[in-house]
């Protein structure tokens, strides 16, 4: 029983790593990722300014512009369709992973580690 679920555990990481990588390969071009950034940057904005009492309204809006800067890069700069329309739930874990992976980690350096690896480009759509 104990071997099952550990090898369960081990699969369920390793779709997360291989979805992560798909996941960061989507956002090649810097810049998409810097959309992405300023689009996380004003939905974060959006939250605080919302708690602390200056409007509920500034919750939804600053989602929904911070969104607006995420397609926008993969619309018009990577030229590719987001993740987010088709699993809304892990794209969105992923995109805070890449928000704090790139300002503590060398994004251009794993990107260039995973150009060398083999990925399932079927996973990732395009326009």
């Amino acid at each position: 029983m104990f071997a099952e679920s550990k090898l369960i555990g081990s699969q369920v990481y390793s779709e997360a790593i291989e979805y992560w990588h798909t996941y960061l390969w989507h956002h090649r071009h810097p810049k998409t990722r810097l959309l992405h950034r300023l689009g996380s940057w004003i939905s974060l904005l959006g939250i605080l300014l919302s708690l602390a009492g200056y409007g509920w309204y500034l919750f939804p809006a600053g989602i929904l512009i911070g969104y607006g800067f995420a397609f926008a890069g993969h619309y018009l700069v990577e030229k590719n369709r987001p993740l987010t329309l088709n699993q809304p739930i892990r794209a969105g874990i992923c995109n805070w992973v890449m928000f704090f992976y790139e300002m503590f980690f060398d994004v251009e350096a794993k990107l260039k580690e995973l150009k060398h690896q083999k990925l399932d480009t079927r996973k990732m759509s395009s326009i």
